[in-house]
């Protein structure tokens, strides 16, 4: 009985409080070479990527050749756990912030 007279008393004091304002997500002006820098450094992720898929693909071949191939594997698959991970990062954070 006192926890439901506490819940209705929380419940008439948070309606009678005025509510707080939610601005839309907009980017405040003079801020255009943030976006230019993430565009950058997306772009230097997916060439560094691509890098270690290429160098990758040459070490499974040469390491399969002499017969240690048995960690041929995470060196293609780490790096596209990478380009996963730079694709879907604003997307991540745009889903955390509520934006």
């Amino acid at each position: 009985m006192i926890l439901h007279t506490l819940v209705s008393a929380a419940h008439d004091l948070a309606g009678s409080l005025p509510a707080l304002p939610d601005p839309g997500a907009s980017q405040p002006g003079g801020t255009d070479g943030v976006t230019t820098i993430l565009g950058w450094l997306k772009w230097v992720g997916y060439v560094v990527v691509a890098g270690a898929v290429i160098v990758g693909g040459i070490m499974i071949s040469v390491n399969l050749r002499r017969g240690e191939g048995q960690d041929a594997l995470p060196k293609i698959l780490w790096p596209m756990a990478g380009a996963i991970v730079i694709g879907a990062g604003i997307s991540w954070v745009s889903t955390i912030s509520g934006a």
